[in-house]
């Protein structure tokens, strides 16, 4: 009898145990990422490194939409959720807003959302996800360029590199668009993968539609690196009359 009994408390020691084992957010679906707390210190952050804190400590995805170089705010201190954190940033920002798109948190300035200078409100004739992230980032951005230019999106120019840590992140190989905003398309491929975050700045709230500026300030980062790389965002040039 107390070999039985011994031996089912192991085995309630072990079941304990696995259960007590914490759950890695990655494993979560993308809603509860964002209702996840966790304790954090009150920091002056720019905008953009708010967005990186958000994304790899969270691990939410996220799509930003921003003027050049970005506003200033300041993260409490506390426990609290992506989801509370990006609610107390966009009080302090009121020509912001963020959506939630099905866990993907979309962070973007008002005016610069509906601008018909925004190369995220191109409709893209047709475009196919690759393989992985890391693709996905390489062919996408010279798509967008080549579709403004007039052509389709087979005539881009590539250039760079595909980031190793992006080629880890799969899609759903052949997945087709039609007549889709770019926009569209991109938080399609956040919804689907999940761990990685896209910033793109402008050099204002209505820019020109042809200007390479965002595309020079186009980041795109996994959510699983330990330290963030700093996103340098360019100062747009004063325009002299």
């Amino acid at each position: 009898m107390r070999i039985v009994a011994l031996l089912i408390v192991l085995a309630t020691s072990m079941v304990s145990a696995q259960t007590s084992t914490p759950v890695s957010r990655l494993d979560l679906p993308l809603e509860e990422r964002l209702n996840v707390p966790q304790r954090v210190a009150s920091v002056p952050r720019r905008l953009t490194d708010f967005v990186s804190f958000i994304a790899t400590s969270y691990k939410v995805p996220l799509l930003v939409e921003t003027p050049a170089p970005g506003p200033n705010l300041k993260t409490p201190d506390g426990t609290y959720t992506a989801r509370q954190l990006l609610d107390i940033a966009m009080r302090q920002l009121p020509r912001f807003e963020w959506k939630n798109e099905a866990g993907v948190a979309h962070i973007y300035e008002k005016r610069l959302l509906r601008s018909s200078g925004n190369l995220l409100n191109v409709r893209i004739p047709r475009f196919a996800f690759p393989h992985d992230v890391g693709e996905f980032m390489y062919l996408f951005r010279p798509c967008i360029g080549s579709v403004i230019q007039g052509y389709g999106c087979e005539v881009g120019v590539y250039s760079g590199f595909q980031l190793p840590q992006l080629k880890q992140g799969g899609l759903t190989y052949g997945q087709t668009f039609t007549n889709e905003l770019a926009r569209d398309i991109l938080l399609t491929a956040l919804k689907m993968n999940g761990r990685f975050y896209v910033l793109i700045a402008f050099e204002g709230t209505e820019p020109k539609l042809r200007s390479e500026f965002p595309f020079q300030n186009w980041f795109a980062e996994s959510v699983e690196v330990a330290e963030p790389s700093p996103l340098w965002v360019q100062i747009p040039k004063v325009r002299r009359r």
